[in-house]
């Protein structure tokens, strides 16, 4: 097949979203509540401005909250474990952002699929 038709397509290496997006779709939803009512509490976007660390502690606060039991925030009534996962997002997107590109490149697994 012509490397230059339209039937051809060069997805060898580029970031495949499907995989989350249909793969994790309840989860992904249980963020954007959570990043939705962040939006109304504050302000949409405003977690751009905190620095690093905080969201570090947070993380660290809705985990030692299930860590203990507690299913779901109180204040939001939304799962620790998906505040949790907004507070790890933030911290892996400023990471992201200080690294640059690169920093999303991965190694080639060694031994392939596992069964």
């Amino acid at each position: 097949m012509d490397a230059h038709s339209q039937a051809f397509k060069a997805d060898a290496g580029k970031p495949n979203p499907l995989l989350l997006e249909t793969g994790c779709p309840r989860a992904l939803l249980a963020i954007i509540r959570v990043l939705d009512f962040g939006a109304l509490k504050y302000e949409a976007h405003s977690w751009q401005g905190v620095e690093v660390e905080r969201y570090n502690a947070a993380a660290r606060r809705h985990r030692l909250a299930r860590d203990l039991g507690e299913e779901r925030d109180p204040e939001s009534g939304l799962l620790h474990l998906a505040h949790e996962a907004a507070n790890l997002l933030f911290q892996l997107e400023l990471k992201c952002r200080e690294a640059g590109v690169d920093f999303v490149v991965f190694n080639e697994p060694v031994s392939g699929r596992r069964d």
